[in-house]
């Protein structure tokens, strides 16, 4: 260990011991904000010491990252008796968490700012040089990990060890945009800037050394400023809503670089600050937009520590930028948003019909639907499967097929759906999906629409799907007419398997994400396709979508891997997880890899509940028995569209851990 990192975790050690004289106050309204947020994160710490959300059994790593973080910020001590329970503290959660170890290059870091911000040495704690693993995911490029978001991270971890990082932020000065933002992947990828990855450039940057008016800081801090919302939030990009996660990283780096953020204020006149406020419950806790309540903990931690005026990476004795100004009365409260009035369309003939939808909800359609909005992609592809299409009014982002689907209104995100967009237009039916949130869902019945929401999770449960949306549109028979021609290209499939013996049946990974990767484990669409291609899931005793370590993935050893084309990248990112697998040093003894197995099928077929999952299932017999379906051809199955399904709701399931959401 260097004398740099030395000095640097006993200065750490010996601030630990005095967290409330170094913490700046605030403004009243900020400084309340902050107290009571405190108290509503403190009823949710487990036995295990670590924190987990409202309505789950176990701790989240995610989550107990962000309160430590937010405590340290607020001037409390993660290791003191308070925020002991059962005799452990968040560090022990860390320390004895399965969960702890990821590999994934983002969560490498986050082990490293966990354990300074507690005043411990993180290339000792546990037993783990945790530090050292972080240096290993950097390129000879000076990068960390592959993107612009694991190399920020890499920056917040090297900083609070006390070593240096001008390779990264060299890396990072290169993927700046002509607007003087950042976006997730780099500029290798054809993808916009956004406002959370130029708030973390901008914390990372400053984390560094680098100076305020440094032209690169200057420039990404006007980004922000003309990127605020009317009500002073922030959004994640694209067509998001404002939300408490991306304005939390705005109002960080604007304490950063020593500007008051509620100074930083709308053309209404409102300030990151002002928003941030408006999200607050009664009970302490945060919301994630206006609308949406989404991972209730985390989301406080984020804004205890943006109130308190800290930036990443957080250390011990961290004194925040003290914030003057702020309050909640000049934002637009969601009560304001209100369903236009009724516009008659005339429509002939119609049969009230009542649909029990995915969750046992009824709801009963007097009239044709006429303006139809779909809140996912695997509905889009549904609505215009059974003729509907020409009554779809709007879709989000990731609503990419058909063609005729593209050129239609946008009302945002899979899991940010924008209220007020959805409300002007006025549908007379939303089709929604389990992943845009019960809030949202429940807020849109509230105002009075119709809505319908699907959760398939099967093959059966997306036949059903299209039968229920047939019957809810009046395509009926069209609906049918698909479900027949859907079931006899599956009994197709088996009937050429007949006969294949288990022994004779391939093991099989489905991975969508890399660093850390992600798997469809059992009960998810991909499982249950590999099986109806005739293949083995080899990571069946992985629940869900979950993520599996290097080392986990060396002893499976499947025979046959299959990854999703494009991660969300855009144009020109079509085999990026494929060739991560094919060339990463680690993976080569891999029997896939070794034997050229490893594939890249198109995202939307195999990640979508709609009329292409057969599709999807017969891709993946031609990749399991290419002796009887051919071999496979990429060529053969639709190009893959920027940006699919399952990303967001990844991003959901790993509880934000990195900020993409």
């Amino acid at each position: 260990m260097n004398t740099k990192t030395l000095l640097k975790i006993f200065s750490a050690l010996l601030l630990l011991s005095l967290f409330t004289a170094a913490v700046s106050a605030g403004s009243p309204a900020v400084e309340e904000a902050i107290d009571n947020g405190l108290d509503f994160i403190a009823k949710y710490q487990n036995t295990d010491g670590g924190f987990l959300e409202p309505n789950m059994k176990t701790s989240a790593i995610g989550s107990t990252w962000f309160v430590s973080q937010a405590l340290v910020a607020a001037g409390e001590d993660p290791l003191s008796a308070k925020w002991t329970k059962n005799g452990k503290n968040p560090l022990d959660y860390l320390a004895e968490s399965p969960d702890g170890k990821s590999d994934g290059t983002g969560e490498t870091a986050k082990w490293v700012t966990f354990v300074t911000a507690c005043g411990k040495d993180p290339y000792t704690y546990a037993d783990y040089d945790v530090v050292a693993a972080l240096k290993e995911k950097i390129g000879s490029d000076g990068r960390g990990g592959s993107y612009v978001y694991t190399t920020y991270w890499v920056v917040f971890g090297l900083v609070a060890a006390g070593e240096d990082a001008d390779e990264q932020i060299a890396w990072l000065r290169k993927q700046q945009h002509a607007d003087g933002g950042f976006g997730s992947y780099g500029k290798e990828y054809d993808e916009p800037a956004d406002p959370d990855n130029t708030a973390a450039a901008i914390m990372a940057m400053r984390a560094a050394g680098v100076p305020a008016d440094d032209p690169a800081v200057k420039k990404a801090v006007q980004y922000l400023k003309d990127t605020i919302e009317e009500n002073g939030g922030y959004n994640y990009g694209y067509y998001s809503a404002p939300n408490l996660a991306s304005t939390a990283w705005a109002v960080q780096a604007f304490c950063s670089v020593g500007i008051d953020p509620s100074t930083v204020k709308s053309s209404a006149g409102n300030s990151p600050v002002d928003y941030l406020l408006s999200l607050q419950k009664e009970d302490g806790s945060f919301k994630y937009t206006e609308t949406l309540t989404d991972t209730p903990v985390s989301m406080t931690a984020r804004a205890v520590a943006a109130l308190s005026g800290c930036s990443y990476p957080i250390l011990p004795g961290a004194s925040g930028f003290e914030i003057e100004g702020g309050t909640a009365s000049t934002v637009k409260p969601e009560t304001q948003i209100e369903k236009p009035d009724e516009q008659k369309t005339p429509s002939e003939e119609w049969t009230p019909v009542t649909i029990v939808d995915d969750f046992g909800y009824e709801i009963t359609i007097s009239s044709k639907p006429q303006r139809i909005v779909s809140l996912a992609p695997a509905n889009t592809e549904i609505l215009f499967a059974v003729g509907a299409g020409d009554r779809v009014v709007a879709v989000t982002e990731y609503c990419t097929f058909p063609e005729e689907a593209t050129k239609l209104p946008v009302i945002g995100g899979y899991s940010t759906v924008n209220i007020e967009r959805v409300v002007a237009l006025n549908p007379d039916l939303i089709l929604a999906y389990h992943g845009n949130g019960e809030d949202n869902v429940n807020y849109l019945k509230h105002l009075g629409f119709d809505v319908i929401t699907l959760n398939a999770d099967s093959v059966d449960g997306t036949l059903h799907d299209i039968r229920l949306v047939g019957e809810a549109t009046g395509c009926v028979e069209t609906a049918e007419s698909l479900i027949a021609d859907m079931e006899m290209r599956l009994a197709a499939v088996a009937e050429k398997l007949e006969g294949i013996s288990e022994e004779n049946k391939p093991t099989m990974v489905h991975s969508m994400w890399t660093d850390p990767l992600w798997v469809s484990g059992s009960g998810t669409f991909q499982d249950e396709m590999i099986r109806y291609a005739g293949g083995i899931n080899a990571v069946s005793s992985t629940e869900g979508w979950g993520i599996v370590t290097l080392e986990k993935f060396l002893l499976i050893d499947p025979d046959i891997i299959f990854v999703d084309t494009g991660m969300g990248m855009g144009e020109g990112a079509e085999n990026t997880l494929r060739d991560y697998i094919m060339t990463e040093p680690r993976l080569k003894t891999l029997t896939a890899v070794k034997n050229g197995k490893v594939y890249a099928v198109n995202a939307d077929i195999i990640d979508r509940g709609g009329p292409r999952l057969v599709d999807g299932v017969e891709a993946i017999a031609s990749l399991a028995h290419p002796e009887i379906f051919g071999e496979y051809d990429a060529d053969n199955t639709t190009a893959s569209s920027p940006g699919f399904s399952i990303i967001p709701f990844i991003f959901a399931l790993a509880v934000l851990l990195i900020r993409r959401t």
